[in-house]
């Protein structure tokens, strides 16, 4: 029997449960409530990139924010950075995927295999700048670009520029886990 896509509109109806409803090519996909490690790199993360973002004139947002590329296709991904929106208040409740210039997946216990296969494959084939896969665990940085074949594994220091004509925003990826497992 043939699989009905589920829609935006079936995510709409979801319940409020603590649960990140998300759907890839109308396939939907649930996980928990994020664990406290998780939030922590997600924290620590924000700490550094955000007056960063702001400097060069860029929009940072944490989940829960939807991000969306089309009517079966919806993420919500741990961080985002996308030029500023000029709207004072956008209209939608959801961000294009084509206005990403940075998606953050910090690995979870039920998310590990979704971030690394079939996000990362959606996020490059979409034209996202730069994909990050955190992994708390490994303390490593998994760097992705459409262009790349491997990630670029990061254990010591992160570079991120987001604008050639702006300097590279430099992270310590040994402090941002340092944080997390604090």
């Amino acid at each position: 029997m043939p699989r009905v896509p589920v829609t935006v509109d079936d995510l709409a109806a979801m319940p409020e449960d603590g649960n990140r409803y998300e759907i890839i090519d109308g396939e939907l996909f649930v996980t928990p409530a994020l664990l406290l490690y998780h939030q922590r790199a997600q924290m620590s993360l924000v700490a550094r990139l955000l007056p960063y973002a702001r400097s060069i004139g860029l929009e940072l947002f944490a989940a829960p924010t939807d991000v969306r590329v089309s009517r079966i296709t919806q993420v919500e991904p741990d961080l985002i950075a996308l030029q500023q929106m000029t709207d004072a208040v956008p209209s939608t409740r959801w961000i294009a995927m084509s206005r990403l210039l940075l998606a953050v997946e910090i690995l979870s216990p039920s998310t590990g295999h979704l971030d690394r296969e079939r996000k990362r494959r959606l996020y490059l084939t979409e034209g996202v700048q730069e994909y990050w896969i955190v992994d708390t665990a490994a303390r490593v940085v998994d760097v992705w670009t459409p262009h790349s074949a491997e990630p670029r594994v990061v254990c010591d220091v992160l570079h991120w520029q987001p604008r050639p004509d702006r300097a590279a925003l430099v992270v310590d990826v040994g402090d941002v886990f340092a944080e997390v497992h604090a």
